[in-house]
C-alpha cells in the first residue's frame, strides 16, 4: 500500500539574485528534497532519508541574499520533518525524539501540526495502537483537511477499539459512519458492534442491517443480526434470515448461528427441527461450557425420547445457574426413563438444592424424596420430605408430600417422629389418616415391648380414632387389652379382648386365638373364673397355638375350675398336665393332692404329696407338699406321724413360710395329746420368733386356752402383757395410729407418711406393725430422695425371712442399690430373692438384675451363668431370653473371645428388634472396626441408624463409630461432618455430646 505524506513544497523566488551560484545551489538542494519526497512516496525510506540529510546538513551562508536563506531554512525544516518520518517508518529508536525536536525547534512550521497526525498514522500502520493513540491525542483535528479528519477519526477510533476503550471509540465511529468515505463501512460495523456489546441492540441491529450486501463483513455481521433477532424473541425472523444465510455464505460464526437457530426452534417447541442444529453446533464446539445451550439440547433430546443421548448431554452441565437446575431436573426424569434410579435421585437432589427456579426446586425436591424412599434411603427420604413440607407449605403437591411422609416414616420405623409430624395436621386426608393409624399402633408396640404400658395404651387409643385399616384396628384393640392387663385393669382388659374378637379384621390377625387366652387370663385375675374357664377352653379348641402356651392355658383352666370348686374338671386338666411331663408337672401333682384333700381322700392326698417329694425333691412345691402331708395326718388324727413330719419339715426348710404354721400345728398336736407344757413352749416360740405373723396370734389364742384350761387367767394376762399381742387396748390404739400413717403413704404423701411413722414408733416402741411401718418409712424416704436413710429399715425387715414385707424389701433395697450403682450390695439381696423358694414370683426379676449387676462389674463368668439361667427359666419372657444374648456377647468380650462375642451379638439381632438388638448391632460394628474392617463396620453402623431410629442413644453411638471409620479411611471431612451433626442434633444428657466434641477436637488438631 502506497502512503501519501502531506508536505509543503518550498516556493522559489522568481527573481534571480546577483549571486547566481547560490541560487544554483538552492535549486540543487530543492531537487534533492523533491527526490526524497518521491522516494518517500514509494516507501524507500533509507534512500529518501539520504536525500533529506543532504538538504538538512547544508548551512546558510552569511553573504547570501536574505530571501535565499529564508527559503533554504524552510527547505531544511521540512527535510528534518521527513527525516523523522523516515526514521519512524524504519522503526529507528530515535524517530520519536526527532519529531519531538522538530516540534520544539519549529513550532511555527506548517508541518508541526501535521507531525502528530503522521506519527500517529505511522504507529497505527505498525499496529502499535497504544503509541498511535499518544500521537493522535496530540493532533489538532482543525488542522486537518476533511479527508484527513475522517481518516484521523476512524484510525483513532479503531485504536481505541483495539485497546477496548469502547466509550471513546463509539463517538468516533459514529462520526465517521455518517460521512461517505473509504472508512464509512468499517466505521458502521464497529459502531454496531460496540452497541451490541453494550446491549444497545436496537441501535446495533439498525446499523448491522445497513451492512447487508457488504462483501467485507458478510462473514460476520449476519451472526449479530441473527443474535439480536433472537434476543428480541423474533424467532421466526431468526429462522427466515439465518437459515438461508448459512446456505448462501460462509460464516465466521457458523456454529454460533446454528446454536441460535436451534434455540429458536426450541423456543417454538419444535424440538424435531431444533435437534439437527444443536447436533451440528456441538459437533463443532464439543467442549462448549454454555449451560443454556447444553440444557436446551439435552431437553430437546428428552422430548424426542432419545434418553441415552439426552443423559450424555445433560451430564455436561457444570456451573450452578437456572439452566443447570432445570437440566438436572430433566436429567433426573431421563434417568428414570432409563431405569437408572440411583443416578436419577442424585440429579433430582442437585436440582433441589438450587433456588433459581422455585417451581423446579419444588418438583425436584419431591422427586428426590420419592426416589430416596423407593431406593430404601429411608432416613434421607424422611429428612427430605420433612424439609419439603417446611420449605413449601403452600405447595399444590403438599398432600402428595404428606402422603409420602407417612409412608416413609412407617417404613423407616421412626414412629415417634412420624407421630410428631402427622399429629398436628388438620383435616387429614385418607393417606395421612392411614399412616397415623399405623405409626401410633407401631409406636404403641414399641412402648409395650419396653414395658412402658401407660404410654403404649395412650398410643393404642390414638390409633383407634382412625380405623382406616381393619386389620390394624383389630391388632390395636388386641394390644390395648394386653396393656390394660399389665396395668392391672383386668375388667377393662376383658371388655377390650371381647371387642377384639368381634371385630371384622380380627380373624385375619395372627393373634386371634391368643386373644381367647389373654381374655381368660384377664378374667382370672378379675376373679371372673367362669368366664376365664370359658375362654381358656376356647383357646385350647382353637387354631394357632404353641405347645408351651397350651400347657400354661391348661394349668390356668384347671386353676379356674379349682377356684370354682369344680374339682372333677380341674382334676381332669391337672392330669393332662401330668401326662405331658412339662415344667408344671410338679404343680399339677400338688394341686391334684389338694383336690383329694378337699374331697376328704386323705390317704390319696398323702400318697400324691409323697409322690411329688420323691419325683421332684427340689421342686418349689416341696415344702408345700411336706406341710400338707403332715397336716393331713393331723386331720386324720395320726398326731405322732403329723408331729414327726412337721419336725422334719422345719429341719429341712428352716426358712420356709410354713415354719410358723408347722410350729402351731405341732403345738396343737401336743395340746391334743395333753402335753400342755410342751405345747405352751411351742406356741411361745411362735410368738417369740414370728410375732408379726397370723400364726403368732393363733398361738396366743391357744396359749390363752391352755391358761384358761388351768384357770390361770392372770398368768395369761401377765404373759400376754410381755408380748406385743396381749395388751389389747394398746393394740387397738396401735392399729389406729398405724392406719393413719399408712393412709398418708397410700395417698402418696411421702413426707407426711415419714413423720407419721416416726410418731408411731415413738408411741409404740414394740409396735405390732413394725415391719410394715418400717417398710412404709423406707419407701417414703426413697421417694423423698433420702435412700441412704431407708437402708436400716429395710435391713430390719430383712432380719425376718418370713415377714410379709421381706420379699418387697428385698425388691426395694436391691433396686435402691442398683440405682446407686452399688452393684456388690445389690447382688447380696438379689441372690436372696433368687435362692429363696418363697419368692418364686420374683425369680426372674432377680436373675435378670443379677445379670445386669455382674455386667456392670465386668464379671464375665457370673454373667454367662445368669445368661444360661434366664434361658432355662420357664417364667422368663422370650424378650428376656433374647436380650440375654447381649450380655453373653459382652461377657465374651470381657474374656477377649471376640468370635464368640460376635456370634452372640449376631444372634440377638436376629431374634429381637428392641434396644438390646440396637446395642448388639452397635457392638458388632465396634468389633468390625477393631478388626480394621472399616467398610463393613460402616455398613453395620448405617444398619443401626436406618433401621433402629427409635433408640437414640445407640443411633448416636453408631454415628460416632461411623466417624471413627471415616477417620480410619482417611476421610476426615466426612468424619467432621458426622461429629458436627451429632453435636448439633443430639438432645440426650449422657456421654454422647462430650465424646463427639472430644473426637472433633482431636480431628481439628490433626
Amino acid at each position: 500500500m502506497h502512503k501519501r505524506y502531506f508536505y509543503i513544497l518550498p516556493v522559489l523566488a522568481c527573481t534571480f539574485s546577483s549571486a547566481f551560484g547560490q541560487v544554483s545551489e538552492l535549486v540543487k538542494l530543492n531537487k534533492n528534497y523533491q527526490t526524497g519526497i518521491e522516494l518517500l512516496e514509494h516507501e524507500k525510506y533509507n534512500s529518501a532519508a539520504q536525500q533529506f540529510k543532504l538538504v538538512e546538513q547544508v548551512r546558510n551562508k552569511p553573504n547570501a541574499q536574505q530571501t535565499s536563506n529564508a527559503e533554504l531554512s524552510l527547505l531544511k525544516e521540512n527535510a528534518r520533518f521527513y527525516l523523522a518520518v523516515c526514521a519512524l517508518e524504519l522503526n529507528h529508536d530515535d524517530a520519536e525524539s526527532l519529531f519531538r525536536n522538530f516540534i520544539r525547534d519549529y513550532p511555527l512550521n506548517p508541518n508541526t501540526k501535521l507531525a502528530y497526525f503522521h506519527v500517529g498514522k505511522a504507529y497505527f500502520n505498525q499496529k502499535n495502537y497504544k503509541k498511535a493513540l499518544e500521537w493522535f491525542e496530540k493532533t489538532d483535528p482543525s488542522s486537518l483537511s476533511r479527508k484527513q479528519r475522517v481518516e484521523y477519526q476512524f484510525k483513532q477510533g479503531y485504536a481505541y477499539f483495539l485497546e477496548e476503550n469502547y466509550d471513546k471509540a463509539e463517538p468516533l465511529f459514529e462520526a465517521v459512519k455518517k460521512v461517505e468515505s473509504p472508512f464509512q463501512e468499517s466505521a458502521t460495523y464497529y459502531f454496531a458492534y460496540i452497541n451490541y456489546l453494550n446491549k444497545e441492540y436496537k441501535t446495533a441491529l439498525s446499523n448491522f442491517e445497513k451492512l447487508k450486501g457488504s462483501p467485507t463483513y458478510e462473514a460476520s455481521y449476519p451472526y449479530y443480526i441473527t443474535s439480536m433477532y433472537y434476543l428480541d424473541e423474533r424467532y421466526d425472523d431468526v429462522l427466515a434470515y439465518a437459515i438461508p444465510m448459512l446456505k448462501q455464505t460462509k460464516q465466521t460464526y457458523e456454529a454460533e448461528m446454528q446454536s441460535i437457530i436451534a434455540a429458536s426452534f426450541f423456543a417454538k417447541n419444535d424440538f424435531k427441527s431444533a435437534e439437527p442444529y444443536f447436533a451440528a453446533y456441538f459437533s463443532k464446539e464439543p467442549k462448549v461450557q454454555n449451560n443454556l445451550l447444553v440444557y436446551q439440547y439435552g431437553y430437546t433430546l428428552y422430548q424426542l425420547k432419545k434418553f441415552r443421548q439426552s443423559a450424555n448431554v445433560l451430564e455436561k452441565l457444570n456451573n450452578d445457574d437456572v439452566y443447570l437446575q432445570n437440566g438436572m431436573f430433566t436429567l433426573g426424569k431421563v434417568l428414570v426413563e432409563l431405569n437408572d434410579k440411583p443416578k436419577a435421585r442424585s440429579a433430582f437432589f442437585r436440582s433441589s438444592r438450587l433456588e433459581f427456579d422455585k417451581n423446579v426446586q419444588e418438583e425436584a425436591w419431591l422427586n428426590y424424596a420419592k426416589l430416596s424412599y423407593e431406593l430404601d434411603f429411608h432416613q434421607q427420604a424422611l429428612e427430605s420430605v420433612q424439609g419439603f413440607i417446611k420449605q413449601f407449605p403452600r405447595s399444590r403437591k403438599i398432600n402428595e408430600a404428606k402422603t409420602l411422609l407417612g409412608e416413609v416414616l412407617l417404613t423407616n420405623k421412626n414412629y415417634q417422629a412420624a407421630i410428631d409430624v402427622l399429629e398436628p395436621i388438620q383435616d387429614k386426608n385418607e393417606a395421612a389418616r392411614e399412616a397415623y393409624q399405623k405409626v401410633t399402633y407401631f409406636r404403641g408396640l414399641e412402648f409395650y415391648n419396653e414395658r412402658a404400658f401407660p404410654n403404649a395404651l395412650s398410643m393404642f387409643l390414638r390409633s383407634e380414632k382412625f380405623p382406616e385399616d381393619q386389620e390394624i384396628l383389630a391388632l390395636t384393640t388386641y394390644w390395648k387389652g394386653e396393656a390394660m392387663y399389665e396395668l392391672r385393669k383386668f375388667g377393662e382388659s376383658v371388655s377390650t379382648f371381647e371387642k377384639f374378637l368381634n371385630l371384622p379384621g380380627a380373624e385375619r390377625t395372627n393373634v386371634y386365638n391368643f386373644a381367647n387366652y389373654a381374655l381368660a387370663y384377664a378374667a382370672f385375675e378379675d376373679e371372673k373364673y367362669v368366664k376365664a374357664a370359658t375362654y381358656f377352653e376356647r383357646f385350647l379348641n382353637g387354631n394357632d397355638k404353641d405347645q408351651k402356651t397350651v400347657d400354661d392355658a391348661t394349668v390356668r383352666l384347671a386353676d379356674a375350675y379349682f377356684v370354682n370348686k369344680n374339682y372333677g374338671s380341674a382334676m381332669s386338666y391337672y392330669r393332662r398336665i401330668i401326662s405331658r411331663k412339662n415344667a408344671s408337672e410338679d404343680y399339677a401333682v400338688f394341686q391334684t393332692g389338694m383336690i383329694q384333700g378337699l374331697e376328704n381322700q386323705y390317704d390319696a392326698k398323702i400318697a400324691t404329696m409323697q409322690s411329688l417329694l420323691r419325683q421332684f425333691p427340689n421342686s418349689n412345691y416341696a415344702d408345700d407338699a411336706g406341710f400338707e402331708t403332715a397336716y393331713t395326718y393331723f386331720n386324720k388324727g395320726d398326731f405322732d406321724k403329723s408331729k414327726s413330719d412337721l419336725i422334719d419339715l422345719i429341719a429341712k426348710y428352716p426358712r420356709s413360710s410354713y415354719v410358723p404354721r408347722a410350729l402351731v400345728t405341732i403345738g396343737l398336736v401336743q395340746y391334743n395329746q395333753d402335753q400342755d407344757d410342751a405345747a405352751l413352749e411351742t406356741f411361745k416360740k411362735v410368738i417369740r420368733e414370728y410375732e408379726s405373723t397370723d400364726e403368732a396370734k393363733q398361738a396366743l389364742e391357744s396359749i390363752k386356752n391352755i391358761y384358761l384350761d388351768r384357770g390361770d387367767a392372770n398368768g395369761f394376762m401377765s404373759y400376754a402383757g410381755t408380748t406385743s399381742l396381749g395388751n389389747y387396748s394398746t393394740a387397738e390404739q396401735d392399729n389406729i395410729v398405724f392406719q393413719a400413717a399408712k393412709n398418708l403413704y397410700l395417698q402418696g404423701n411421702a413426707q407426711a407418711a415419714f413423720e407419721a411413722v416416726n410418731a408411731y414408733f415413738d408411741k409404740f416402741p414394740k409396735a405390732i406393725h413394725d415391719k410394715e411401718a418400717k417398710f412404709i418409712r423406707a419407701e417414703s424416704l426413697v421417694r423423698l430422695g433420702r435412700p441412704e436413710e431407708a437402708v436400716s429399715d429395710y435391713e430390719f425387715i430383712l432380719n425376718d425371712w418370713t415377714s410379709d414385707y421381706t420379699e418387697r424389701s428385698l425388691l426395694s433395697i436391691s433396686r435402691l442399690y442398683l440405682d446407686q450403682k452399688k452393684y456388690n450390695e445389690a447382688i447380696v439381696y438379689l441372690k436372696r430373692l433368687e435362692t429363696t423358694s418363697d419368692y418364686k414370683a420374683h425369680y426372674n426379676y432377680a436373675i435378670n438384675n443379677l445379670l445386669k449387676a455382674y455386667d456392670a462389674l465386668n464379671a464375665a463368668d457370673d454373667m454367662l451363668k445368669y445368661v444360661q439361667l434366664i434361658r432355662e427359666s420357664e417364667k422368663a419372657s422370650e424378650e428376656e431370653k433374647n436380650s440375654a444374648g447381649l450380655y453373653e456377647g459382652k461377657a465374651y468380650l470381657i474374656r477377649g473371645d471376640q468370635d464368640a462375642a460376635l456370634k452372640a451379638f449376631t444372634n440377638v439381632t436376629k431374634v429381637t428388634k428392641t434396644v438390646a438388638a440396637a446395642e448388639a448391632k452397635y457392638n458388632i460394628a465396634l468389633l468390625q472396626y477393631k478388626k480394621n474392617d472399616y467398610k463393613t463396620s460402616q455398613k453395620t453402623c448405617f444398619d443401626v441408624i436406618n433401621n433402629m431410629p427409635s433408640y437414640d442413644y445407640w443411633v448416636a453411638k453408631s454415628f460416632i463409630l461411623l466417624a471413627d471409620n471415616y477417620v480410619a479411611l482417611k476421610d476426615n471431612l466426612q468424619a467432621k461432618s458426622t461429629l458436627l451433626s451429632i453435636i448439633d442434633n443430639y438432645e440426650g444428657k449422657d456421654d454422647i455430646i462430650p465424646t463427639a466434641k472430644q473426637k472433633l477436637e482431636e480431628l481439628n488438631r490433626k
